[in-house]
């Protein structure tokens, strides 16, 4: 029977010394794969949530101050002023607060937020339906708060409103404002803003009938949705008048309802749209930082950026926006990556 070899002490210790250095290196090569690949992760989550984030702003801001084809600002038929009444002030596309303080209450920007749609315990100020006003004490002190206010999608009428006329005709009821919507009527001559107060079918056309009532929210019984000596369109048809809702987007930074790897709940754009709820739209978003490209000298191109407190409202040009992002989780040994991205856009009418 030939005689069996073994191993040696010395053989078997050079080969666990061998393996051993070889299993490190897989461990370390597999961590560092998965670092690079958290860092990966976290980078392409951070810019995709940048570009979500400006998306959004950019189309609020170049939609801000459109009321149609009308040249000037829409004539009032409620009871309140739109000045009070923030959600419906079709008079101002773009409103801006700057973050100067460092507690989230109304106070800590610039102007103070006092007259923005605001939760207060169980109820909300300043808000046409109750309970939809804004976390004021959510907010992220120091980041700014944008408003953008137009007409969206406005449709054709089915046929001319004059002084007599307590209605406006379209003919698709999915496409026209709804019930409690507030709206613009409007041509190439005027515009009038109003309550929707009811939706009829009247045979193929849908009417948004215009019922007075006794609150700021509410038609003047004492106005009509055509001056005496006016109307949209003419006698024959509707000539190109339109109707569409007033929106009113309110961007803000807040706290998100979700929660990283550590447990923490990030920041995230919030948009207030109309007189609906808040929404969380973009997570992984922590500072939103605004400047107003102004006119100083009437030749409709801004000439310098300024802070939202030092912008005259009947001059803003272009908007600055500079949204810091995040990769949203905690990277061992780097934190949570972040970067700002910038973008300006021209503004129709601020």
């Amino acid at each position: 029977m030939p005689r069996q070899k073994a191993f040696t002490l010395l053989e078997m210790l050079v080969a666990l010394g061998l393996g051993s250095l070889v299993t490190v290196g897989i461990v370390e090569l597999l961590a560092g794969n998965q670092h690079s690949h958290a860092v990966l992760t976290g980078q392409a989550r951070m810019q995709e949530s940048a570009r979500h984030a400006l998306d959004f702003l950019a189309r609020s801001a170049r939609a801000a101050g459109y009321v149609g084809c009308a040249r000037s600002s829409p004539r009032n038929t409620l009871n309140g002023a739109v000045g009070g009444l923030f959600e419906v002030d079709v008079e101002r596309g773009v409103a801006a607060f700057d973050g100067t303080g460092r507690a989230a209450s109304a106070d800590g920007w610039t102007p103070a937020l006092d007259a923005l749609p605001r939760r207060t315990g169980r109820r909300s100020v300043n808000a046409f339906r109750n309970r939809n006003g804004i976390e004021v004490t959510a907010l992220r002190p120091g980041s700014d708060v944008l408003v953008f206010r137009f007409v969206e999608m406005p449709v054709r009428l089915a046929q001319p409103v004059g002084p007599e006329h307590d209605h406006v005709a379209i003919r698709s009821r999915r496409r026209g404002p709804a019930r409690d919507d507030f709206a613009v009527v409007a041509d190439c001559a005027g515009a009038a803003l109003f309550r929707a107060t009811a939706v009829q079918t009247l045979g193929d056309r849908v009417a948004l009938v215009r019922g007075p009532g006794t609150g700021p929210y509410d038609n003047a019984a004492t106005a009509g949705l055509a001056p005496p000596d006016a109307g949209f369109g003419n006698e024959l048809d509707a000539a190109g008048a339109t109707v569409g809702r007033v929106m009113t987007h309110i961007y803000y930074v807040a706290a998100g309802a979700g929660a990283n790897n550590r447990g923490v709940p990030p920041w995230s754009l919030w948009r207030k749209s109309g007189t609906g709820r808040p929404a969380e739209l973009v997570q992984g978003v922590e500072d939103l930082q605004v400047l107003l490209g102004v006119d100083t000298d009437g030749d409709g191109v801004p000439n310098r950026y300024v802070p939202p407190q030092t912008g005259p409202a009947t001059s803003i040009r272009a908007i600055r926006m500079a949204v810091t992002a995040n990769g949203v989780d905690v990277l061992p040994g780097e934190g949570t990556l972040r970067r700002t991205f910038v973008q300006t856009v021209a503004v129709r009418n601020g």
